[in-house]
């Protein structure tokens, strides 16, 4: 086998090549050993950043104020109950209060009485009409209000606590029934009294309308009542 022989540069030149590669080994050996020494006394941190929100509101208020709607118009979202009206509407009325008398139809007689906020008394005069009394002072502008009240008085009593019974008996039959206090010499009475009208040809009629029969049974009466005045201007 033949020997391979290097020149005295050649030697030269491979000793100094091996240097050259060794120095650089130790060189980054080095340079990572210092670098994970210098790693040990550094804290990481992580810090969570949170994305910006941007509110991008879903409408664009407008800057001209608008006016809520009147309260009447408000009423036409509910609907005309003649029984809730009647088994919401008061239940004692006295000679020195003051009234405001309507006949309307219906719908109006539902807004004339929401909108007033007053208690009341109401009735039916027809089909689709009522007689809407106000316990108060209220103007409509449909209407100039009454100043009288008008009823079917059906028995009277020294005795406010009976009257009251028997007028409730009534009203959970059905009649729109109250109770009207008044004076009279030295004695303060109480009346049944059935039915709210601005007039008295109203009472009349409604009076020629009522179950007697059924009433007198109720109350423990003989005799029907009468139609008559409870206030007037």
């Amino acid at each position: 086998m033949a020997r391979i022989t290097l020149s005295d540069g050649q030697s030269r030149f491979l000793f100094w090549l091996i240097v050259v590669i060794f120095g650089v080994a130790i060189a980054l050996l080095s340079w990572n050993i210092y670098l994970k020494f210098q790693l040990r006394n550094v804290k990481v941190e992580i810090v969570e950043i949170k994305p910006v929100e941007l509110k991008i509101p879903e409408e664009i208020e407008a800057s001209i104020s608008v006016t809520p709607p009147p309260t009447p118009l408000l009423v036409g979202f509910e609907e005309f109950d003649y029984e809730k009206l009647r088994d919401e509407m008061a239940d004692f009325v006295s000679e020195d209060q003051v009234v405001s008398s309507f006949v309307v139809k219906k719908e109006d007689a539902l807004r004339i009485i929401r909108r007033s906020g007053l208690p009341y008394l109401i009735s039916p005069v027809s089909t689709d009409t009522y007689s809407v009394v106000l316990l108060g002072e209220f103007e409509d502008f449909s209407q100039v209000a009454q100043r009288s009240l008008y009823g079917v008085f059906v028995i009277t009593t020294l005795s406010e606590s009976i009257s009251k019974e028997l007028a409730y008996d009534l009203r959970v039959a059905g009649y729109p029934s109250y109770v009207y206090a008044f004076q009279k010499l030295d004695k303060k009475y109480y009346s049944v009294v059935v039915g709210a009208f601005p007039t008295r040809n109203l009472a009349l009629e409604y009076f020629e309308k009522l179950n007697w029969d059924d009433i007198m049974k109720r109350i423990g009466t003989n005799s029907p009542g009468y139609a008559g005045g409870l206030i007037s201007p």
